[in-house]
């Protein structure tokens, strides 16, 4: 199911929305005094977390700008942080590193077990073959 879009859901009471002297939109709540870069709407249609995105999303909070110096840049606006790199490349790259680890203990694990089957199914077919080594 499609996510629906901002335009389509009202802007909640007492909120408004306005524009600075660049013409960037902002909302302004005026149950709590504050203005905020980030639509309230957002929270009921924007993913709330990386792992929830689909596609080139961006979770909420978050925004792509793009600089004539820079290029492309990246806001946080709910830690009021800016950077560069693309934070959807950096989860990737920690989910990447999270499943090589899992995959390298799985793999380390098993590897474990089939050692310890081997061996006992060696000690066992041993012990049935030698007769020196049963007891009467």
């Amino acid at each position: 199911m499609p996510r629906r879009r901002n335009g389509e859901i009202p802007l909640p009471d007492g909120w408004d929305v306005a524009h600075d002297f660049d013409g960037k939109v902002y909302f302004i709540d005026h149950n709590t005094r504050k203005t905020t870069w980030i639509d309230p709407r957002d929270r009921f249609t924007k993913p709330q977390t990386f792992a929830d995105c689909i596609g080139n999303e961006l979770p909420l909070g978050w925004e792509e700008a793009y600089d004539k110096h820079v290029g492309a840049y990246y806001i946080n606006h709910v830690n009021q942080t800016t950077q560069l790199e693309d934070p959807r490349q950096e989860w990737r790259a920690i989910q990447e590193a999270m499943l090589r680890d899992y995959m390298q203990t799985a793999h380390d694990v098993l590897e474990d077990v089939v050692m310890k089957f081997t061996s006992y199914t060696k000690n066992k077919v041993l012990i049935k073959t030698d007769p020196t080594r049963m007891a009467f």
